[in-house]
C-alpha cells in the first residue's frame, strides 16, 4: 500500500483505534483485499483473489501493488 500508516488490525491495546490511517478509502481497499484473499483460499473455486490482484496491478495511480511468490 502506497501511502499506508503502519497499523491495520491485529491486536492493537486496550482503547487503541484500529488503524491511525487517516484514508478511509484506503482502509477499506485493505480489508475488501483481506476478504477477497480469505474467500479464495478456502474456496479454490472463488476468483475474487486473482479479479483483485488483476484490478490492482492494472491500474495506474492505484493504491498499492500485489506481489507473489508463487
Amino acid at each position: 500500500m502506497f501511502g499506508a500508516e503502519h497499523i491495520f488490525g491485529g491486536i492493537s491495546g486496550y482503547d487503541a483505534r484500529e488503524t491511525s490511517d487517516e484514508n478511509p478509502e484506503r482502509v477499506a481497499f485493505v480489508c475488501e483485499s483481506i476478504l477477497a484473499y480469505i474467500r479464495s483460499t478456502f474456496d479454490p473455486n472463488d476468483p475474487s483473489w486473482e479479479e483483485a490482484k488483476k484490478t490492482l496491478n492494472g491500474v495506474k495511480g492505484a493504491l498499492g501493488s500485489i506481489e507473489s511468490k508463487l
